[in-house]
């Protein structure tokens, strides 16, 4: 980086390995500068620069905490004034681009393996493809919420961007099904229908990730460590379908004004995750309200069979 009139500060490679916004979507999307460059970010005091983030709102404790994480990234990147931006390879030590780096990239990077283990986990033929299909795209950020139109143009004004389900925050996928007060209530009710703690990471790719790890003594992990991912995973998909079909339907139905009934909403999400669950395995034994009261000792019964298929 040079005077970095050139680069783009969130979306260009210019600190570490990657884009800002990817690294920190949730601060990218209150940025008050999102198409700024580098050099827009700050200013040049005494001979020094000094960067100078600026948000559209003050930041929850947790936002400011990723916040002083971007900060502590950045604080060694200098502008350098009249000096032009330019590029630099940075799989190379003499930072030049060949064709050799660049198929050993795209053969050896590990994400594309971790991308393939993915996505052998959300598409399981035991569930409704349109479900599979919904999961990959919303982890992948690609599913159309309010903020994607947006980005996309669909949604011209930034006031018709907030969430469907609390109308407070714009709604992108991290908000809608992570940090919106409705989704906080459906993990935090799933975690003690399951016995145990759900962690919500940074965004939904990574809390996917975190959850099939489960946590040590849980009720059901400890019942069915073997089989914990599956079914956490089968869990979660069934989780963000719900949310999603709720939130469709106070768009598309004439519910906007109406609240979430979020009693019905959860038993929604039990009884499709015993439905899809219970369709995996002939062998499964135990009746809704088994499932319901005991959801440990439902898969205890299944102990036979290592994993679910």
């Amino acid at each position: 980086m040079g005077e970095g009139k050139r680069l783009s500060f969130w979306w260009d490679h210019w600190c570490g390995e990657g884009c800002l916004a990817n690294k920190f979507s949730r601060l990218y999307l209150l940025s008050a500068g999102k198409e700024n460059t580098c050099h827009q970010m700050g200013n040049a005091s005494n001979g020094s620069w000094k960067w100078n983030l600026k948000w559209r709102r003050n930041l929850y404790e947790w936002e400011a905490a990723e916040a002083m994480e971007l900060q502590k990234m950045i604080e060694d990147e200098k502008i350098s004034e009249g000096v032009p931006d330019r590029w630099k390879w940075t799989h190379d030590k003499r930072g030049q681009y060949s064709t050799k780096t660049a198929y050993s990239l795209l053969t050896l990077e590990q994400g594309e393996v971790n991308e393939a283990k993915t996505f052998k986990r959300i598409w399981n033929p035991s569930f409704p493809s349109k479900i599979s299909a919904f999961n990959w795209q919303l982890l992948l950020n690609r599913i159309p919420t309010k903020a994607n139109l947006l980005r996309r143009g669909v949604i011209k004004d930034a006031t018709e961007a907030k969430c469907a389900l609390c109308n407070e925050e714009e709604e992108d996928s991290t908000h809608l099904f992570l940090n919106c007060k409705i989704a906080r209530w459906v993990w935090m009710a799933c975690s003690k229908w399951w016995g145990t703690n759900i962690t919500v990471n940074r965004d939904c790719w990574n809390t996917f990730q975190l959850i099939g790890k489960g946590t040590k003594g849980s009720n059901i992990r400890e019942c069915m460590d073997c089989m914990w991912k599956t079914v956490v995973w089968s869990m979660w998909k069934t989780v963000v379908w719900s949310m999603w079909i709720a939130r469709n339907q106070k768009i598309f139905h004439n519910k906007e004004d109406k609240e979430i009934n979020l009693g019905k909403l959860f038993e929604l999400i039990q009884m499709r995750s015993f439905l899809w669950i219970k369709a995996k395995k002939e062998r499964y034994a135990f009746n809704l309200t088994d499932w319901l009261i005991n959801t440990a000792q439902c898969l205890k019964s299944t102990v036979g069979s290592r994993r679910l298929h």
